[in-house]
């Protein structure tokens, strides 16, 4: 015969207070897939435009490192650019956007400073999220008139 194995008998407090019901316990369900992950809330505040405009974007602590792209999109507090090269992010740079004008005419170009704040490659090119600064001259001016003119399509909350 097999003796039996016998467990060390465990103290327990058993003192409840008397208006506390008993405790129940949930139990786990049962191999339930987890629940979809919502999208994350949209942090941008501003109304984002679409806009293919060249810009080149010029490192601020070293001034020969130079990005060339075109912006996909825009908004007044920062833009969206397409990129052949990977930018680095969480450093600052001089921007420059080139805007263009009815047929026949100078493109305007405008210079600002920005952060970018993130880089992701996307099918074979580097999106580059840029967070603006600071506007040089009128730059500030005349971003928001145009922004404000009504020639740009507003991106919708599902495009990138």
């Amino acid at each position: 015969m097999a003796e039996e194995e016998t467990q060390p008998e465990v103290a327990t407090n058993k003192t409840v207070a008397e208006d506390t019901g008993p405790i129940a316990v949930a139990e786990a369900p049962a191999a339930q897939a987890a629940p979809p992950v919502p999208p994350a809330p949209e942090r941008r505040i501003a109304q984002r435009y679409i806009a293919h405009w060249r810009a080149a974007l010029v490192s601020v602590s070293d001034g020969g490192v130079r990005y060339l792209g075109t912006t996909d999109n825009i908004c007044a507090s920062g833009a969206a650019i397409a990129c052949e090269d990977h930018v680095p992010p969480q450093k600052e740079y001089h921007i420059y956007l080139e805007i263009p004008q009815a047929t026949g005419k100078t493109p305007l170009v405008i210079q600002l400073q920005g952060k970018v704040v993130h880089t992701t490659l996307s099918r074979k090119v580097f999106k580059i999220g840029v967070i603006f600064k600071q506007f040089h001259g009128d730059a500030e001016k005349v971003l928001h008139a145009i922004l404000a003119g009504g020639k740009l399509k507003p991106l919708s909350s599902g495009e990138n």
